[in-house]
């Protein structure tokens, strides 16, 4: 980094890079988010529909098999009112026949409940007799009301007694009503689902697959857009930072800055002392163009600016790469000199003054010789401000302007 582009330190606010980046973060939490519920809420519309279809399709089956089965299911009470009621003899011809009924329908199971909760029937003969007191589905089929639910089987014995397994099923509830209307039994029918649940799968993953792509497409609009829009905020925070750390004129560190710089490397210098490290020691030097009064009203003031930025170009090709210079007000500059003795300062100013002397700056075709007057100052034994050892570096300029100028002076401290 060289003396003319140190800049001190960053400009306040958030860095519109880190902002762009936090946008894209959320956007890809966002996006998963969206995908994930999407997912579940189509996921639940398709289950719902197949739950709904193998609802009504078990609706039907049920009524058409009490219209079928009615003389053998049903039983008059004393009352004269209905209930369901099977003797065992009737059970292999009923199992037939009902099986024979359902070849046509993707029906795995049935079973058929009396109005006390007790397995009348079903096609695994094991369940026959069984009473299911505690199944509050049941209970609600036994109240009046059809119940559905989409559950998945480990394995389940079929109509033709071949065992599925991983098997997805809607269970079906259906109330079984006299001709009063009155509920007498509940159906219970297992449709198999399984092929739908695969389409609901892929009808899910594509649905998802399209989603995704359509919300990349708009966040990849929009990404472009608000990196656009943070690059021309970081190219006017540039700039704007440009303008509050640097001289115009001469694109050296402004007043405020190198003054900044330096009271960051006294403090810098003495972190370190106080960590253990020797003490080292730092060079100031002020420098103030000759005559520059002179210069103005004999050339112009564009002549003027053109002398300050060329005593800024050669300042800078004079100082080492973490040496940092400034313009200190008018036709005086500032350079800090981090690690540097009594001697070093001198040599640098002495090669800035040569420098300066040996190449006239040409202004108009003409070549005018410039010349320049240097102060220096170096720290010396206890760590001394930046106030104190610039005051002595202002010190030295003025005896360096009040000998004759074109030379290098400086103050014992």
């Amino acid at each position: 980094m060289t003396a003319r582009n140190i800049a001190g330190p960053e400009a306040p606010g958030k860095d519109p890079a880190a902002l762009l980046r936090q946008l894209v973060r959320i956007a890809m939490v966002s996006l998963v988010v969206i995908l994930s519920l999407a997912a579940a809420g189509i996921y639940a519309v398709y289950s719902r529909h197949v739950i709904s279809r193998a609802e009504l399709e078990a609706v039907r089956i049920g009524s058409a098999l009490l219209v079928l089965e009615r003389d053998s299911l049903l039983a008059q009470a004393p009352a004269g009112a209905s209930r369901i009621a099977l003797d065992a003899g009737q059970l292999p011809p009923l199992d037939r026949r009902i099986r024979q009924f359902l070849k046509p329908f993707a029906i795995v199971k049935v079973k058929i409940f009396s109005a006390d909760g007790r397995i009348v029937y079903s096609t695994d003969p094991l369940l026959i007799g069984r009473v299911d007191a505690d199944n509050r589905r049941l209970q609600r089929a036994l109240a009046g009301q059809i119940d559905s639910r989409l559950e998945k089987k480990d394995e389940v014995l079929d109509l033709a007694e071949e065992r599925k397994f991983a098997v997805d099923v809607v269970e079906t509830y259906i109330p079984i009503r006299d001709d009063a209307g009155r509920v007498i039994g509940s159906f219970e029918l297992y449709v198999d689902v399984t092929v739908d649940r695969r389409d609901i799968a892929g009808g899910v993953g594509m649905s998802v697959l399209l989603l995704a792509l359509v919300l990349f497409f708009v966040f990849a609009c929009a990404f472009l857009l608000v990196r656009r829009g943070t690059d021309q905020l970081k190219a006017t925070q540039d700039i704007l930072h440009t303008l509050a750390t640097t001289d115009t004129l001469t694109s050296l560190l402004n007043r405020r800055q190198i003054f900044l710089r330096a009271e960051q490397e006294f403090a810098r210098l003495e972190r370190e002392h106080e960590a253990g490290s020797p003490r080292k020691a730092l060079g100031l030097l002020m420098l103030d163009v000759d005559h520059f009064k002179r210069h103005n009203d004999t050339h112009g003031h564009q002549a003027g600016d053109l002398i300050l930025k060329e005593i800024a170009d050669r300042l800078v090709r004079s100082l080492r790469r973490y040496d940092f210079v400034g313009r200190y007000g008018g036709e005086e500059f500032l350079a800090v000199l981090p690690g540097t003795g009594f001697e070093g300062t001198r040599a640098i100013a002495e090669r800035i003054r040569e420098r300066v002397e040996a190449e006239p700056i040409v202004i108009g075709g003409v070549e005018v010789p410039v010349t320049v007057s240097l102060g220096l100052a170096c720290t010396v034994g206890e760590m001394e401000c930046f106030e104190e050892v610039l005051k002595r570096a202002d010190e030295g300029l003025y005896k360096a302007k009040s000998e004759g100028r074109n030379r290098v002076a400086w103050v014992e401290g």
